[in-house]
């Protein structure tokens, strides 16, 4: 299993102080990671005061020597709601904060458009260097209003948006963002049937910021592997049996295997199979989405599983090289060290459980 970037940092800072000195590129051949990733390593920990950066080496702080005055960035983290998806990405940022020494300051919006702004503005006035945030869009579309883009884009900090997408022509588009490329996640779960043999399939939805795109991703994968989907049901009221009695119709039609989001909606699901009389994967396989309690499900579910931790982990790095690098050059032509806007989409992999077989011939 690979170790995370605060674990490898602290491999770093243990190793320079048992074996003292070391060339940058000798490092990062040890540890496997390109001379990149490891001098934003060393920038890290020499800032945190954990280890003293030479031209082209790192060395151990020296006996006695006080650490390197530097600023300490306070960094603010806005999101819906700290369980279920979104636990993953704040023990990421924490630990990113941790490992460059900054501070994390969590705000929670409960999906509430005001108190949203309320905890930004409140983060800003006291005092945080940057913002990392998850907004609260249309839970239909999975889109940001254009109250939102114009308040994030004037914010007077830097901004690095969490797992939200925003149409090319929004004012928020040209801010950073990190988030999980969930069309392609949903494809890898169509594929993973495809291989196995299914041919007809349908999908349950709940109603989301990201379902829009694992729709879309579960329509274009569907029909590039010229597959059968015999509907799209939405879950209807949260927590609910509302899509069970279309559900059990499609599976009379002729679907064998099932695709949806998120992973509780499955385990319904689940109960509503079984309850008709059905086994599962034997006469229908599953695959969901989100790999928060997909293990624990009665048959334990193959799902798709978002890099939730690194998403938060990325969101923190990505403000900081913002916050150390000038806003904008002033010679035409010229960058003069300014950072381009990032937007980076993590792929999503897929977890095979024991939910999915092929189908009975």
């Amino acid at each position: 299993m690979s170790r995370s970037v605060a674990q490898r940092r602290q491999a770093i800072v243990d190793l320079i102080a048992s074996e003292g000195a070391q060339r940058v590129q000798d490092l990062a051949t040890r540890f496997n990671i390109s001379a990149v990733t490891l001098r934003r390593d060393i920038e890290e920990l020499a800032l945190a005061g954990a280890v003293l950066r030479t031209h082209g080496s790192v060395a151990p702080i020296p006996a006695g020597r006080p650490a390197p005055a530097h600023h300490r960035f306070t960094v603010g983290l806005v999101v819906p709601h700290s369980n279920y998806y979104y636990d993953g990405i704040i023990a990421g940022a924490k630990a990113a904060a941790q490992a460059a020494g900054v501070r994390l300051v969590l705000g929670v919006s409960a999906y509430d458009r005001e108190t949203e702004f309320q905890q930004g503005a409140r983060l800003v006035a006291n005092g945080v260097d940057g913002l990392v945030i998850a907004p609260t869009p249309d839970p239909a579309t999975g889109d940001l209003d254009a109250a939102q883009q114009q308040w994030l884009g004037s914010l007077p900090v830097p901004v690095v948006l969490v797992e939200r997408p925003v149409a090319p022509g929004g004012p928020a588009a040209i801010l950073d963002a990190v988030g999980s490329s969930h069309m392609i996640g949903a494809a890898a779960a169509i594929r993973h049937l495809a291989d196995l043999g299914h041919t007809k399939l349908a999908c349950l939805m709940i109603s989301g910021p990201n379902s829009a795109q694992i729709a879309a991703g579960y329509a274009a994968a569907v029909d590039s592997l010229g597959l059968s989907s015999l509907g799209i049901i939405a879950e209807g009221a949260p927590g609910s049996n509302d899509a069970a009695g279309e559900m059990l119709r499609l599976l009379d039609d002729g679907a064998t295997a099932l695709f949806i989001h998120n992973d509780q909606l499955a385990i319904r699901a689940m109960a509503w199979i079984q309850d008709s009389g059905r086994s599962i994967p034997g006469d229908v396989s599953i695959v969901g989405y989100d790999d928060v309690i997909a293990s624990f499900a009665p048959v334990p579910l193959t799902t798709v599983s978002p890099w939730r931790s690194t998403v938060g982990e990325r969101s923190v790095q990505l403000l900081l090289e913002r916050l150390r690098r000038p806003a904008g050059g002033t010679d035409a032509g010229t960058d003069d060290g300014a950072a381009a806007a990032e937007h980076v989409l993590l792929v999503p992999r897929l977890i095979v459980r024991e939910s999915s077989a092929p189908p009975r011939q």
